[in-house]
């Protein structure tokens, strides 16, 4: 086949097709990168593309490090609720808190462990400061706060514990030292153990059922869809 044959085949792919393709690409240049220090140009020769299609489908760098971020996390969330559904029932048809909790945290190490080059890039000042990403995480605050109360107390809290699991999770993936489920158990036991305390507190209505798929998953496609302001 022609270069221009092979051009015009790369041009009839789906749109949808050749934005994942190009993200795809982006995750393995991002890979044990500095952001900052990745260009246009060695992103869209990895996805055999034209650095203007790239622009046109991200508009820029950080446009394209939030679709990457957006899509992590949306493939995160399909994993929590795999995880969270394969729990049996407890009282009340519905899982055991603790062990809900420790299946989110260990669904956590184990996803950013299988995807590290993607997971690496949550705390990038391109990604963060993204409208999208801004938009989607205080989406995912509040769908967790609601679970507890909907105050602002709340708000915090939920912000704090993902912060913490996402933090948590970026520094066990440097110890590789540390196993997994050792990992899972110490997080796990200090999330139960602060947020037991919390029961009481002020305007936080923690249940006993504290963490389940309602808790930590946005309905489906939320991230993808969130909003860019």
């Amino acid at each position: 086949m022609s270069r221009t044959a092979a051009t015009r085949a790369r041009t009839r792919l789906d749109p949808s097709v050749r934005r994942a393709s190009i993200l795809d690409a982006a995750e393995v240049v991002f890979s044990g990168r500095n952001p900052a220090d990745v260009t246009f140009e060695e992103i869209a020769e990895a996805a055999s593309v034209s650095r203007g299609l790239v622009y046109n489908y991200f508009g820029d760098k950080a446009g394209l490090i939030a679709a990457l971020y957006l899509r992590t996390f949306e493939r995160l969330d399909a994993a929590l609720l795999a995880s969270l559904d394969a729990l049996g029932p407890a009282d009340g048809g519905r899982p055991d808190g603790i062990a809900a909790l420790e299946a989110v945290v260990r669904t956590y190490l184990c996803f950013a462990h299988d995807n590290q080059a993607a997971w690496r890039l949550i705390g990038a000042a391109e990604a963060t400061a993204h409208p999208a990403v801004k938009a989607a995480r205080r989406e995912r605050f509040r769908r967790m706060a609601e679970a507890w109360g909907g105050s602002q107390g709340a708000l915090v809290l939920a912000g704090g514990i993902v912060g913490l699991l996402e933090g948590a999770t970026l520094s066990w993936l440097d110890r590789t030292d540390v196993p997994v489920e050792t990992a899972t158990d110490v997080l796990t036991r200090m999330l139960w153990g602060g947020v037991s305390d919390l029961s009481s507190h002020g305007d936080l209505r923690l249940p006993p059922h504290s963490f389940d798929r309602t808790t930590f998953v946005p309905r489906p496609g939320l991230l993808a869809e969130a909003p860019a302001g």
